[in-house]
């Protein structure tokens, strides 16, 4: 991400190291994948064709990426972050979108204490 200490994954291979070995946190708008690592933060944004046309998944991508740019933050650990945009990501409030992640995140325990 453009602002804060959060950096991008860029690669296949990296997105796909998450998938295999991180833990997954399935949402209604989002799906949180997080693999910790002893590195910065890294974070990765995607929207399959479920979502819809491109306009569609840039947006849910926008929201996702502000969303966690809103828990940035609050955030304590290390490690890479993924998150897969469902087809509610891109119209639902933006509000219940950030509520859901900041839950995904509690429930992977990667908030700090005392923010949840």
């Amino acid at each position: 991400m453009r602002r804060g200490r959060l950096g991008r994954l860029r690669r296949r291979a990296e997105y796909s190291r998450v998938y295999r070995e991180g833990l997954r946190y399935p949402g209604n708008a989002v799906v949180l994948f997080f693999r910790s690592t002893g590195t910065p933060w890294k974070v990765g944004v995607t929207a399959g064709r479920g979502v819809g046309g491109a306009v569609a998944r840039n947006r849910a991508k926008r929201r996702l990426r502000e969303a966690l740019r809103r828990l940035e933050a609050c955030l304590s650990r290390q490690g890479e972050i993924v998150l897969v945009a469902r087809p509610l990501a891109g119209t639902a409030r933006f509000s219940d979108i950030v509520e859901e992640l900041e839950a995904l995140c509690r429930a992977g325990h990667l908030l700090r204490e005392g923010n949840g």
